[in-house]
């Protein structure tokens, strides 16, 4: 081949660059697309990234060109990155000014010369009320009060002192120091517990883990006073996290409240909406925790100073009306005491004329009874002496005849006694039978061989008895 039928390739790219230039010089253009593959030169200020465009029934990508942005286009991307919070970072659907450039080296690509801020809030506010409709929508514990959002978790009461509390944050997070340093020095010299359960809080790709760590604290059975949500500041996708449907919905129906504090200066997140309330900063979540016990303190000292006060007005009153009753009681008691010496004194008077009449009356009967005395002791003398005659003269008839008839029965009993004496007992032919100088009434202690002694009337005889009969002294011949 020849060299005339041939050019370099610098040549082409020359052509290509003057028919681009010549197409699109002095022509920009608004472009929808997704960034991707972003990086940022900050020594040149340089950004460097792909525009990307998918399908809407697929992921797949349909269109892509390579992108750049300096000098003006870098601060409005700064400019953008202020208004809206968020990072100029990949996976940002985003509109932006476009020129076309085509450079012999580098090839085609474009130039970003603005960025519209208000699409992206536009995209992110969308997506916000969408999830926030879906909530009051499929779950009926959550509603809309005008421009505010009930739900079982702002609807639980907090306790009066907020003392054992959970903290959901980063483990590197310097919000959660903050709340922390804020808690533990507190003005009050109030004391926390305060348990950490870290985990990532920071992009949507990440609730899940985050709400697998709501479960846990549930999990753990601690229970908690509150649950606060903790971090720093950041971009807008940062905090894309707190606007997720399923953390909203589980902190809307977790039954600890939830106290968020996660540094969003811009706006409020729907985790905000759904908690039991919601601060801009770590640090402010914990003011307000120490706020609302030191409102209980207040409340409790409000109630001592009231109570000390009403004490002293009931005290003052009840004074009044003592001293009032004591002023009452002393008047009384004078009128009473005059009124009992007035009846005292009348008694007296009664008593002392009844006494002496009394008397008097008494002084009478003993001189009537002076007199009957007088006369009564000589009656009874005459009659005692008349008494006494007739007795003696009784006596004297009683005693002849008590001595005659003792005198017989004496008489009986002598001859009794005679006739029953031993003598006349042996003169009957009866004799006595002794043993060793005794007398035997029976022959039990008697033996054969045994020597005894037989008194008669006129003798004693001494004899050894050879044999001995029993007898029943029923068959006898006496």
């Amino acid at each position: 081949m020849r060299p005339d039928q041939y050019i370099r390739l610098s040549q082409l790219n020359d052509q290509i660059q003057d028919a681009i230039t010549d197409r699109f010089k002095g022509h920009t253009y608004w472009v929808v697309a997704d960034i991707t593959n972003h990086s940022f030169k900050a020594d040149k200020k340089i950004h460097y990234f792909e525009l990307v465009e998918k399908s809407e029934t697929s992921s797949a990508i349909t269109a892509k060109i390579m992108g750049k942005s300096w000098g003006t286009g870098a601060v409005k991307i700064l400019d953008f990155e202020i208004t809206t919070g968020q990072r100029f970072t990949n996976n940002l659907h985003v509109l932006v000014q476009l020129s076309v450039d085509f450079h012999p080296l580098y090839g085609l690509s474009v130039n970003l010369l603005d960025i519209d801020s208000n699409f992206m809030l536009g995209i992110l506010e969308q997506q916000r009320n969408a999830t926030l409709a879906r909530l009051l929508k499929e779950n009926d514990f959550i509603h809309k009060e005008g421009e505010l959002y009930s739900t079982l978790n702002s609807r639980l009461k907090l306790p009066s002192v907020i003392q054992r509390i959970a903290v959901i944050s980063s483990s590197s997070s310097a919000g959660n120091e903050d709340f922390r340093h804020t808690m533990q020095h507190n003005d009050f010299g109030y004391v926390f517990q305060i348990d950490d359960y870290h985990t990532v809080v920071q992009g949507d790709n990440n609730a899940k883990l985050f709400l697998n760590k709501l479960i846990e604290v549930y999990n753990t059975g601690i229970p908690y006073d509150a649950i606060v949500i903790t971090r720093g500041g950041g971009s807008q996708s940062d905090f894309l996290i707190f606007d997720n449907y399923n953390i909203g919905r589980a902190v809307a129906k977790f039954p600890i409240p939830v106290i968020t504090g996660i540094g969003h200066q811009k706006n409020v997140s729907i985790t905000d909406l759904m908690a039991h309330n919601h601060t801009k900063t770590p640090t402010k979540a914990a003011e307000f925790i120490i706020a609302h016990n030191r409102s209980f303190e207040q409340h409790i000292l409000s109630q001592q100073r009231r109570i000390a006060l009403k004490s002293q007005q009931l005290f003052l009153g009840y004074y009044k009306e003592l001293s009032g009753l004591k002023s009452l009681v002393s008047h009384n008691v004078r009128e009473l005491i005059a009124v009992q010496k007035q009846e005292l004194m009348l008694k007296k008077q009664h008593i002392s004329q009844e006494s002496r009449n009394l008397l008097a009356e008494e002084k009478q009967h003993l001189l009537l009874t002076a007199q009957k005395a007088l006369q009564h002791p000589q009656r009874i003398i005459q009659q005692q002496n008349r008494d006494f005659e007739y007795l003696k003269n009784n006596l004297k008839i009683f005693t002849g005849q008590y001595l005659r008839s003792r005198k017989l029965q004496l008489e009986d009993h002598r001859k009794t006694i005679k006739l029953l004496s031993p003598q006349n007992v042996l003169s009957r032919g009866y004799a006595v039978i002794r043993k060793n100088d005794k007398i035997i009434n029976g022959a039990g202690n008697i033996h054969e061989g045994e020597e005894i002694e037989i008194v008669v009337k006129d003798a004693i005889l001494k004899s050894t008895v050879n044999e001995k009969i029993q007898h029943d002294g029923k068959q006898t011949d006496l």
